[in-house]
């Protein structure tokens, strides 16, 4: 080899080992993958200065790997053919470590030029995975639950699951995680690999991500997800331990059935007839068990046609597929027919509605509906010289579906005379519980004939006036 004086007299350039990797901040220099470590390496040299071989004056390249010459090649003919300029190491040279690699000229003058030391880092040992190596998946996609399509559309996970890597043994900058997910039955799989660990991230926790395309790419049923960890020289761990998930992340087409009002005294179909007696603590519809929608979706029940009266709508919880509808608003349609359906808005903004239940609501029955009752100290018959001049007391006692939405009007007849005790009124809060209570003047019933019966009649409407009922009337008999 040369002299120190003679090296830095005439540096050539570095050797250039063919297949080693670039170099990264904070990793081994001049690193050879794994792919070149099984084959001789060949190791090039730039074409240097002052160059002019012959068979008379040839030149020479010496190539030293760890202070040992490895090969001195002769070259004769000039130009020298540049893919010529190499020397191949054999690769029983190629242990684990770092290496010193350069390489010596004697040009056809004589003259010896030497490279500046070369350090060629080899690694062949590859990280070590942890003894509990499993991928933490979060508690929700695993056994007895699912990875589903609702779990990837909640705002929170943003179409993706996210999975922790297990710490392991001697990480280093330029590592890569590389995810398999496999289906078991049939042995198709897809990979996912992390970026490459750098500099700065190398001692944190790992975590992957696996995109609900990725996901979804895959298809749905049972998966076993596995990993391995491959160093910047490609040297790969053994496949850690499988974590098995049950798969349902494509969302199959919506289907949107017709709803049911439970009370409805006959079998599902779409058509059916409401008995207001069974409703007086209101009803219940429900979505069918097989309709699909998903819960980034919002739902609500329309009951009634879409903006007619009387008609409203009903958010459905994400969680349930009941919705409970007061009375007061089915006593708006008795005796009529309406249709029930939900509506689906879709997260685009997008609408799909359900097919319609056609529902039929019977009047409430006219026996059943309260007669007016005289107030104390009255009853039947009624007798003229007891009534005072505040006029003769009857109450309206509370029906059913009575509320606050409810019209009442209140009449007496008699003798071919008539009076209105209530024009066409609400119902007041207090009377929801007492009743409504009103007078017939003394005049009118000092008017009427004696030992003929008069009559009270109650009519009330649920729909704002658009429909009134009849209640039973009240005759009795009036005596002087």
């Amino acid at each position: 080899m040369l002299g120190s004086n003679q090296e830095s007299l005439a540096p050539l350039e570095d050797p250039k080992p063919v297949g080693v990797l670039d170099d990264i901040e904070g990793g081994e220099p001049h690193l050879l993958p794994r792919s070149a470590q099984n084959q001789d390496l060949r190791v090039e040299f730039p074409q240097w200065h002052n160059s002019e071989p012959s068979d008379q004056d040839p030149e020479y390249a010496e190539l030293f790997w760890d202070g040992d010459s490895v090969e001195r090649k002769k070259y004769t003919t000039h130009p020298i053919a540049p893919s010529d300029l190499f020397i191949d190491v054999p690769v029983r040279y190629l242990s684990e470590g770092q290496h010193e690699l350069l390489y010596e000229v004697t040009s056809y003058t004589g003259d010896e030029y030497a490279s500046l030391p070369y350090t060629l880092t080899i690694d062949v040992t590859p990280p070590v995975l942890a003894t509990d190596n499993k991928l933490i998946f979060p508690a929700p996609v695993l056994p007895p639950n699912a990875l589903t399509a609702d779990y990837l559309a909640e705002p929170q996970n943003g179409d993706r699951v996210l999975a922790r890597v297990p710490a392991y043994r001697t990480p280093a900058p330029g590592d890569v995680v590389i995810a398999t997910w496999k289906n078991p039955n049939d042995g198709t799989w897809g990979e996912l690999r992390s970026d490459p660990l750098t500099h700065l991230n190398y001692t944190d926790p790992i975590t992957l991500t696996f995109s609900g395309d990725f996901i979804r790419n895959l298809g749905d049923g049972q998966r076993e997800v596995s990993y391995r960890v491959e160093d910047r020289a490609s040297n790969p761990t053994l496949e850690s331990d499988a974590v098995a998930l049950l798969v349902a992340a494509i969302r199959p087409p919506r289907y949107a059935p017709n709803p049911w009002v439970m009370e409805i005294e006959d079998e599902p179909s779409d058509w059916g007839e409401l008995n207001p007696e069974r409703t007086l603590q209101g009803a219940t519809v429900r979505i069918p068990a097989d309709a699909v929608y998903f819960k980034d979706d919002q739902v609500e029940i329309w009951f009634g046609e879409p903006g007619s009266p009387g008609a409203v709508s009903v958010p459905v919880d994400p969680d349930a597929r009941d919705v409970k509808i007061d009375k007061e608003i089915i006593a708006g349609f008795l005796d009529s027919t309406l249709p029930v359906s939900y509506l689906i808005h879709l997260p685009d903004g997008s609408t799909m509605p359900s097919m319609r239940l056609t529902l039929k609501v019977r009047a409430f029955p006219p026996g059943k509906l309260p007669t007016p009752q005289l107030a104390a100290p009255h009853s039947d018959p009624v007798y003229k010289s007891q009534i005072t001049a505040a006029g003769l007391p009857v109450i309206q006692p509370k029906w059913p579906y009575i509320s606050t939405r409810c019209l009442i009007t209140l009449t007496v007849t008699g003798g071919g005379k008539s009076e209105t005790l209530l024009e066409p009124r609400k119902v007041l809060p207090d009377e929801v519980t007492g009743g409504v209570a009103a007078r017939i003047t003394q005049g009118f019933m000092l008017g009427l004939d004696s030992d003929l019966r008069f009559t009270v009649k109650t009519t009330v409407s649920f729909d704002d006036g658009g429909r009134w009922f009849d209640f039973i009337e009240l005759r009795p008999m009036l005596r002087d």
